[in-house]
């Protein structure tokens, strides 16, 4: 029980004090960047204050960019053992990186991801190699937590399973299940694995838990940012920002909303005009 609280604290803090920006940039080809950037910074300066003072323990200093470009090169007999779906994943990720800066002493901790592509169809389900990218990330700085607690850092800072689309000059992000439910279909599985009973009560905890954190949820905000090649004639949210020049769309949320209403990001639209 002691393990499930300290679990859920942890989350708590994470998910409390975490800044969240989505970004995607497109070209006249709908090729572009994609880009995912956690700022953390909030949460480490109150781990600091909450820790010992005299500590000896040495304060972590880390600014680290993972390539997967270079990990297949590395570690190409290891991949070329793999199975052929596993393959395909890890290829689906190429040029994708990683930049982390963590400074304890300062309280100051970093995370970007980003991946060019060259169509449109490369993110469609970018979310799903995202959350690759953190598995790769955690092995790489020797990271090894339980089940629970590595549910909890995937729940906080692991991709909400969403795809994206572009038809008829509309772009969505939109959670696959709705897009089942409209007749969709699709070549990967988009089941959620089911919780173990530990992660379960974790998960559960952390929601009572959040409830006492009304202040700094509405503090910590997820923004998307989409800069499109053609002038936006409508977004489907409102309080979304379109810039003077008519091609990028803002649209920014606190994490309290988030938790109160789960549906309010489950399809974003932006349509363009012709």
């Amino acid at each position: 029980m002691r393990n499930l609280f300290l679990i859920a604290i942890v989350a708590v803090l994470t998910f409390t004090s975490c800044n969240v920006t989505e970004s995607i940039t497109f070209n006249e080809d709908m090729g572009g960047t994609y880009k995912s950037s956690f700022d953390l910074t909030t949460m480490m300066q109150m781990a600091k204050q909450m820790g010992p003072s005299t500590s000896k323990k040495e304060k972590v200093k880390m600014d680290t960019l993972i390539s997967v470009n270079e990990l297949m090169v590395v570690y190409k007999d290891s991949i070329a053992k793999l199975s052929p779906e596993k393959q395909e994943q890890l290829k689906a990720m190429k040029d994708m990186n990683m930049h982390m800066v963590m400074d304890e002493e300062e309280g100051v901790f970093l995370m970007e991801m980003n991946k060019p592509f060259k169509t449109f169809d490369d993110i469609a389900f970018v979310s799903y190699q995202m959350d690759e990218m953190f598995n790769i990330a955690k092995s790489q700085s020797g990271q090894n937590e339980s089940g629970a607690a590595n549910s909890g850092a995937n729940d906080m800072l692991g991709q909400e399973k969403v795809t994206y689309t572009f038809v008829d000059n509309t772009f969505r992000r939109v959670d696959p299940k709705k897009l089942v439910e409209e007749g969709e279909t699709f070549d990967m599985d988009i089941e959620e694995e089911e919780q173990t009973d530990e992660e379960k009560a974790a998960s559960d905890m952390m929601d009572g838990m959040l409830g006492q954190f009304e202040d700094m949820l509405k503090e910590s905000t997820m923004i998307l940012e989409y800069t499109f090649p053609k002038k936006i004639k409508s977004v489907s949210h409102e309080g979304a920002v379109i810039s003077e020049d008519g091609k990028t769309v803002t649209f920014t949320v606190d994490w309290k909303k988030l938790t109160d209403d789960k549906e309010l990001l489950r399809n974003f639209e932006v349509k363009l005009e012709e």
